[in-house]
């Protein structure tokens, strides 16, 4: 006999029989699938820790969690991950939320340092800096664009005095990570298919033609279009795959530590806090301190301590713990265990956002109806596809050379954001959630009522300028100063204004003269007195609307003795201090001229096989510092 349906409706209304069980099968396999999106249960669980570990990692982030993983794997190790964050929430899982991610929990909600000529057209004239936090770290709030870098970055690092750090070493370790799942490149000698690492196919059928105008419009200017772009070439435009499993944001925790939550030999801290290195008069680290639930445990380490808390946190550890410019130490009164120049080559992707391509509406004037918006939402629920499995437009990437070289090393990427015809609401949030000024969020939302609207944005990708991180106060807990330097040196002014004459070029393709496009004008007040379009307005909107691209890095520098900024050496161990290790974007000699958390990943599987060959069967370490 077919018992009755659970009763969920009000006055005593339900469904019963066969039909109702159907229906409330239905709804209880809907209300899985949505705790099964950041469940709790694939990741390992939060423990106190012991005494003492053979190996401690600082970070659960796009190289952490791979560290960690990497280690573990040897079952005599036993290693402690410690992440300042909790795990991942259900809305960093779908792919579609990328920019509304949820910043009170997964982001460390930092802000620049005032500077002239810098930021001036956002509130407060502060850029903000998305940092993750969290299990996976900024994997959890990026846009999941799968790029590498180009080879020439990587020949170049080795150029730089960098060992072992060439083109044809780092493929390994990206090919290792990988998972390929796009069915163009399961054969390409290029990807790998045995990693953790989910990348899949993010084309959305939903914005195919405002992708196939990207790529048209980019095939009229010369370029090459719709090859692999972690390939043969980078130069070009194409859609990019994306880090997604099974529809899903594939972050590093989730790809990493997730397969292997249940080994023994790997004790996870979350929510926890390191707030310095204990350091020996010798210089040998010898263990760390926690800050965890207004706790403080100190934890030692028989073997290493691998900071990859990322390229604002890895600095700071570090010269709390005395590792770090004596001046700036000095003034704080922190003994100085190492002067060295922590902190203090910063690089950054800088974005213009002052590019917005306005152009007749696809799909006329009225955003998707609410109905529209719930079939995509079961859709996702109950197949991991659809449009919400995708990020709009994003995916369409491009690399263009402005130097007229004709070299396979791009100088300028362009990123992209589509907003539909009165897609306003959701246009607001975004604008909202960057702390743009008035000036240019009313200018955006106005034009948008009428028009499909793409941020057509170029991001500098080899800046000469260089910022740097320092120290508020000796509070662990207080985020430290980040001066962005961007635009400091003139030469990336001046490859900026050539990526920006290339949109006004891009503009006026047959393609996009199709759809009557127009570059937009924006109004700002300190702009005023320059003539719209001229280079010096460029300049100047530069400074008002110019950012980050979420890609700080090489605040560490992995560099030779003889290299002056240099922190650590090609095997990522701290000069002068013993049993020390950085293994994050920060150590990138020069940053990669692409998005930067692929190469981080590769960082964390490369820095795994260095710490595995310095440490003997016998547990000693050979060439010690």
């Amino acid at each position: 006999m077919v018992g009755e349906a659970l009763n969920i409706c009000e006055g005593g209304y339900g469904t019963h029989g066969y039909a109702g069980l159907l229906f409330s099968q239905l709804l209880n396999w809907l209300i899985q699938a949505q705790c099964n999106l950041g469940s709790p249960h694939m990741y390992p669980k939060d423990q106190m820790p012991l005494q003492e570990y053979d190996f401690i990692i600082v970070g659960a982030g796009s190289a952490g969690s791979v560290v960690a993983s990497r280690l573990s794997e040897i079952s005599q190790w036993n290693i402690l991950l410690v992440e300042a964050g909790g795990n991942p929430t259900a809305t960093s899982d779908i792919p579609a939320t990328a920019m509304f991610y949820d910043r009170d929990i997964l982001d460390w909600q930092y802000f620049t340092e005032p500077e002239p000529g810098i930021c001036e057209g956002y509130k407060e004239k502060l850029c903000y800096w998305p940092r993750g936090k969290g299990l996976g770290g900024s994997s959890l709030i990026n846009f999941l664009i799968y790029i590498r870098g180009n080879k020439n970055d990587f020949d170049n690092w080795e150029k730089l005095g960098n060992e072992g750090w060439n083109y044809e070493n780092v493929l390994h370790y990206f090919k290792k990570s990988e998972n390929i799942r796009v069915p163009q490149l399961l054969d390409s000698i290029y990807h790998g298919k045995e990693g953790y690492l989910g990348i899949e196919d993010m084309h959305d059928p939903e914005f195919v033609n405002v992708s196939s105008l990207i790529i048209a419009a980019a095939k009229e200017m010369g370029l090459p279009v719709s090859h692999d772009l972690n390939g043969e070439k980078q130069l070009g435009f194409s859609e990019v795959p994306g880090f997604v499993c099974g529809g899903t944001r594939c972050n590093t925790a989730k790809a990493f530590l997730s397969p292997i939550k249940d080994r023994t030999n790997l004790h996870v801290m979350k929510n926890s806090q390191v707030t310095k290195l204990l350091i020996d008069d010798n210089k040998h680290v010898y263990g760390l301190e926690i800050k965890t639930n207004e706790q403080i445990y100190s934890v030692k380490t028989k073997k290493e301590i691998i900071l990859s808390a990322g390229a604002i946190n890895s600095p700071q550890i570090l010269m709390l713990s005395g590792i770090g410019p004596k001046e700036h130490l000095e003034e704080l009164n922190i003994k100085v265990v190492k002067n060295l120049k922590v902190g203090q080559n910063l690089k950054d992707h800088f974005l213009f956002l002052g590019t917005v391509i306005g152009f007749d509406p696809f799909n006329g004037m009225h955003p998707k109806p609410p109905l529209d918006v719930l079939n995509d939402v079961y859709k996702y629920l109950s197949t991991r596809s659809g449009t919400l499995s995708k990020t709009r437009t994003t995916m369409v990437v491009g690399f263009v050379d402005t130097t007229g070289n004709n070299k396979d090393w791009p100088d300028i990427e362009f990123l992209n954001l589509y907003f539909p015809a009165n897609d306003t609401a959701v246009l607001t949030e975004f604008l909202h959630r960057l702390y743009f000024g008035s000036e240019y969020t009313n200018t955006l939302i106005e034009t948008n009522k009428n028009y499909d609207m793409l941020l057509f944005l170029p991001s500098l990708l080899r800046p000469k300028s260089i910022g740097k991180i320092l120290l508020k106060n000796t509070d662990p807990l207080t985020h430290p100063k980040i001066y962005t330097g961007y635009m400091k040196d003139h030469d990336d002014v001046k490859t900026m204004l050539k990526g920006i004459k290339f949109i006004k070029n891009y503009v006026k393709t047959d393609s996009m003269k199709s759809r009557n496009a127009f570059l937009l004008n924006i109004e700002y007040e300190s702009c005023k007195n320059y003539e719209y379009g001229s280079d010096d307005y460029w300049i100047c909107a530069m400074k008002q609307v110019g950012s980050t691209t979420y890609h700080p890095t090489s605040s560490c520098k992995m560099g030779p003795p003889t290299d002056q900024f240099a922190v650590v050496d090609s095997r990522l161990r701290v000069y002068g201090v013993n049993r020390l290790r950085v293994a994050d974007a920060s150590i990138m000699p020069k940053i990669v001229s692409a998005n930067t958390n692929a190469a981080s990943i590769m960082i964390g599987e490369k820095a795994s096989d260095l710490i595995k060959e310095d440490w003997n069967s016998d547990n000693t370490i050979k060439d010690e510092l």
